[in-house]
């Protein structure tokens, strides 16, 4: 067997024999497959969700909700396949009747999502059902699942939150920290063998 001489954290040199090492594997696994996943459902550039060109709406009572985001252009991996998405100015999150459920004081969550059907890649919106403003909550993965379709591959870019705040008052905000990023929490510094 071949032995190695390796500085440890307290900066002091340790034989030690590559059995030593055994310990590690399930570790050193869970990062390189950590990092295979990264490289299949990831976004690599752009796809920032911002507020609409094109001001999201509400008309009176049960009026049409208009509800709009910007997505700045995107460079993602879903499920292996690359694309580039140019930007979506006032996507569509709901548009044409009333958004069932938002009265004044509600929220509605949606989720942007991108969906890999048979290697196109493409983005949708998932909206969860309105709730008392401060109690609403974000689609859940079968409620996403259930819009791309079963079998098809997808991840979240960012989730939009529209504020019925009066009558005819909405507000809107972005969340972009959702998005799948490479991390794993995994101690590789060895520590002192």
């Amino acid at each position: 067997m071949s032995s190695r001489s390796v500085a440890t954290s307290a900066n002091k040199s340790r034989i030690y024999q590559p059995s030593d090492m055994d310990h590690l594997s399930d570790i050193i696994a869970t990062y390189f497959e950590s990092i295979r996943t990264h490289h299949r459902n990831s976004i690599q550039a752009g796809g920032i969700a911002s507020a609409p060109t094109t001001g999201s709406s509400q008309l009176t009572g049960t009026g049409n909700t208009t509800w709009n985001v910007d997505v700045s252009a995107l460079l993602a991996t879903v499920a292996g396949v690359q694309a580039e998405i140019a930007v979506a100015v006032d996507h569509s999150i709901h548009a044409g009747s009333f958004l069932t459920g938002l009265a004044d004081g509600s929220s509605c969550i949606a989720a942007l999502v991108l969906k890999n059907v048979s290697g196109t890649i493409s983005m949708v919106s998932v909206k969860a059902t309105p709730a008392v403003t401060g109690s609403q909550v974000a689609p859940t993965d079968p409620e996403i699942e259930a819009v791309v379709l079963a079998g098809n591959d997808w991840i979240k870019i960012a989730e939009c939150t529209l504020n019925r705040t009066a009558d005819t008052t909405v507000t809107e905000t972005q969340n972009n920290l959702l998005r799948p990023v490479l991390g794993v929490n995994v101690d590789l510094s060895m520590g002192d063998f």
